[in-house]
């Protein structure tokens, strides 16, 4: 079986480097009614692994710069899945950043499982990596949602590829054009002194926090919006904090953030990259946090009715309607200029509400882990499942490792956003 890659796909593969490896992750806890055997878990992962067929299959590429996926001969679930034993939270968070900051192997089929037991109150966790010119953000959900028992969830087949016409018509010359103009027209100067933009490092540090959904319900009643729009804000908040360290958070700063869309729903189909964004100018300057929601609200607002076809976070469609040969020249330069564009990138990963569990046990949390350019300083992941939300930093930043730190801010600033519920003649 084969299946050619995308332009985007491919640019994801060109981009790839020891210092920003890009694969996607998660990180997933369990409990487990009776005692834990690793070997177990693993024999689990593998025998559903092989059965995966996007799984088993490896990037080729050709002299012409396109690449395809095609069935690895020696393909072994087995040397893809590993087990590990820590003691403590601290160990366990030092285990994740290490392994999030081990590029994948790309001559073989790119990803990896890992089985990480010794977890408070006997619970045990599963790292996930998987490359991006896999998957996007919605297809890691599809291919992880096989690994897990089988529920009430229906996992659809794969797509079918999507054929591509060879010559691109009139209008999508013109749609390109433009894309390509707001892009250049929103680009900044290389020079730019901020906390959220730094040379790359290898050493990464991976942070989790978990917040309770509720809260953020009640956030969002009070003041409007969406989820998604609160938690936007929350993060807001969190960066402030951090830039305020810095001496960097003015009254007019912001960071602008690139928000991945998902476009597979409106394609209707493909097994590569469907993603476009939304560019979003956080503002980390201003004190009030209601002010920040506000702020947050409007402009996600504003992006959803020009819609994600259009502006400079379009990029990722820009680079879907480049050749592929044009990414294998470009794409390692192009990749250290995503700073020209935007400061990080904060994705919200959906997941479905039903209850999951691997081999009996129930998944708790589902933190997913998002990758950092090249220039970035962090990589923000946050999802929701049942009635928490999980909040994930990837960071090459010593100082933003500490997990006490999230959490405290994060909670501060959904304390201060609860508080106003009074001005707005809401019950506490």
């Amino acid at each position: 079986m084969t299946d050619h890659l995308s332009p985007l796909d491919i640019a994801f593969l060109a981009m790839e480097g020891n210092a920003n490896p890009l694969h996607l992750g998660a990180v997933a806890t369990f409990a487990p009614s009776t005692p834990v055997h690793p070997a177990r878990i693993a024999a689990v992962l593998c025998e559903r692994a092989q059965e995966i067929p996007g799984l088993r299959r490896r990037a080729r590429t050709s002299l012409l710069g396109g690449a395809r996926w095609v069935e690895d001969p020696g393909f072994a679930p087995e040397d893809h899945v590993f087990t590990h034993h820590v003691r403590g939270r601290d160990r366990f968070a030092a285990l994740v950043s290490h392994l999030m900051a081990q590029p994948l192997d790309l001559a073989r089929p790119p990803w990896e499982l890992h089985v990480v037991t010794g977890l408070a109150g006997g619970r045990f966790a599963v790292v996930a990596k998987l490359h991006h010119s896999l998957c996007d953000g919605m297809k890691a959900v599809g291919l992880g949602l096989r690994l897990f028992d089988a529920s009430r969830l229906s996992v659809p087949d794969a797509p079918a590829p999507v054929s591509r016409p060879v010559l691109p018509s009139l209008r999508g010359i013109r749609d390109t054009l433009d894309i390509a103009s707001s892009v250049l027209m929103n680009t900044r100067p290389p020079t730019l002194n901020s906390p959220v933009l730094t040379a790359s490092t290898r050493p990464r540090r991976v942070v989790m926090s978990r917040l309770d959904l509720a809260d953020v319900h009640r956030i969002r009643r009070a003041h409007g919006g969406t989820v998604n729009d609160v938690l936007l804000a929350l993060v807001t908040g969190a960066l402030r904090h951090w830039l305020s360290a810095h001496g960097s958070a003015g009254p007019s700063s912001v960071v602008r953030a690139l928000i991945p869309v998902n476009q597979r729903s409106r394609s209707g189909g493909g097994s590569g990259n469907q993603i476009s964004g939304f560019l979003v100018s956080l503002p980390v300057g201003l004190p009030d946090p209601v002010d920040r929601l506000r702020d947050v609200r409007s402009q996600m607002e504003s992006a959803k009715a020009a819609g994600p076809d259009r502006g400079a976070g379009a990029l990722p469609l820009l680079a879907d309607r480049v050749p592929p040969l044009v990414h294998r020249l470009a794409a390692p330069v192009m990749g250290r200029c995503a700073p020209l564009l935007f400061d990080t990138l904060v994705t919200s990963v959906p997941l479905p509400s039903v209850p999951l569990s691997l081999d009996g046990a129930a998944l708790c949390e589902m933190y997913p882990v998002a990758p950092v350019a090249p220039g970035h300083a962090v990589g923000i992941a946050l999802s929701v499942y049942r009635s928490s939300v999980h909040v994930c930093l990837n960071t090459n930043q010593s100082w933003m490792s500490d997990a006490q730190w999230l959490d405290g801010v994060l909670r501060r600033e959904i304390a201060a956003l609860q508080d106003t519920r009074e001005l707005v003649g809401l019950p506490r």
